[in-house]
C-alpha cells in the first residue's frame, strides 16, 4: 500500500491507493471531516479538542472520491 498526504487551505486530504488480493487496485481520497476524541466525543474541523478532551484523539475521515485503476495507475 502507498499513501501520500496532502493538506489544502479548508480540510486535510489523503491519497490512498491499495491493491485487493484479487489484483484490482483502488485509489481513494479521503477527507478529514473532523476529531473523535478518547471520550468518545464527535469535533468538527472548526471545533477541535484541544484542551477540552481530557485523553488523546484522533482525524475522522471519510471518502470523498474513489477510483478503479488500471495497471498503469490511470482511472478506469
Amino acid at each position: 500500500m502507498t499513501a501520500s498526504r496532502t493538506v489544502t487551505a479548508t480540510a486535510d486530504e489523503m491519497t490512498v491507493e491499495r491493491t485487493a488480493p484479487d489484483g484490482r487496485r483502488m485509489r481513494y481520497v479521503m477527507r478529514q471531516v473532523g476529531w473523535w476524541g478518547q471520550s468518545g466525543a464527535f469535533y468538527g474541523l472548526a471545533d477541535p479538542p484541544y484542551g477540552r478532551e481530557p485523553g488523546s484523539f484522533s482525524p475522522a475521515w471519510v471518502i470523498g472520491h474513489a477510483d478503479e485503476l488500471d495497471d498503469e495507475g490511470n482511472p478506469l
